[in-house]
């Protein structure tokens, strides 16, 4: 009689344990898939902000070498990483159209030929 009901109070106690911990294991899967959509929304948002910045860069920069009509080696080289990264990072739109523009300018001031 005392080992019928110890077998019956293991195999409840085996029970009560897994579903302990399957209890647990979802509630910790749904922390998991709320922290990675709060991880994600937080990169997309970093991405659509480093874009914008470059952006503003980007443009800034490019327009007053396009005014001044030429620009240095080392900004046009600056200016070229900057494009690379914003256009990687998914931006587009007019700052290509600037930026195809920019690229033509010379190296030199005075200077009339493309280098």
């Amino acid at each position: 009689m005392i080992i019928e009901v110890v077998q019956y109070g293991l195999a409840g106690l085996s029970t009560l344990l897994s579903g302990i911990l399957l209890f647990e294991y979802k509630k910790r899967a749904t922390i998991d898939t709320a922290q990675r959509a709060e991880q994600e929304q937080k990169h997309e948002a970093l991405v659509q902000g480093v874009v914008a910045m470059l952006r503003d860069r980007l443009i800034d920069t490019m327009d007053h070498h396009i005014e001044t009509g030429w620009v240095p080696v080392h900004k046009a080289e600056a200016v070229n990483k900057m494009y690379v990264s914003y256009h990687n990072l998914g931006g587009n739109d007019i700052v290509t159209q600037t930026y195809q523009r920019f690229t033509l300018l010379p190296h030199h001031q005075g200077d009339d030929s493309d280098v």
